[in-house]
C-alpha cells in the first residue's frame, strides 16, 4: 500500500508545472529582462509567482519576488532584472509559488543555474 502512494505521488507530480527556462544549460545575465519558459498541464493553478532564490546566502541573503501573478498559459515571460541588477554567481534556481503571500507552496522549482554579470 505504501508503495502504490508512493506512485500515485509520484504520477501526479509528473504533470505539473515545469521550469524549462533557465536551466543549467541557459543561465541569465545580470541586467536587462531573461526568458522564462515553463510547460504546464490544464489542471495546474492558472497563476503563479516568480521567486529567485540560492542556497548559498552570502550570494543571495533572501529570496526575491521577480513577478507577481504571471499567467500560466503564456509558458513564457520575461522577467525583468530587479534595480541594481541580478545578483551574480552559481547555484541559483526560480520557483514558480502559489502567490506573494504563500511562497512556501512551490509548483515548480528550476534546475540549478548562473547568473554571469555580461
Amino acid at each position: 500500500m505504501r508503495s502504490l502512494s508512493f506512485l500515485l505521488a509520484f504520477a501526479s507530480s509528473a504533470f505539473a508545472y515545469l521550469v524549462n527556462v533557465p536551466s543549467e544549460s541557459h543561465g541569465w545575465t545580470s541586467h536587462g529582462h531573461q526568458p522564462l519558459q515553463w510547460s504546464r498541464v490544464d489542471t495546474d493553478s492558472p497563476s503563479f509567482t516568480v521567486v529567485l532564490t540560492n542556497q548559498d546566502r552570502n550570494i543571495l541573503p533572501q529570496d526575491i519576488v521577480l513577478a507577481y501573478y504571471v499567467d500560466g498559459t503564456r509558458l513564457y515571460d520575461s522577467i525583468r532584472a530587479p534595480y541594481g541588477g541580478f545578483p551574480t554567481g552559481d547555484h541559483f534556481r526560480v520557483n514558480l509559488v502559489k502567490d506573494p503571500s504563500d511562497t512556501s507552496t512551490i509548483f515548480a522549482q528550476s534546475s540549478e543555474f548562473s547568473i554571469h554579470g555580461w
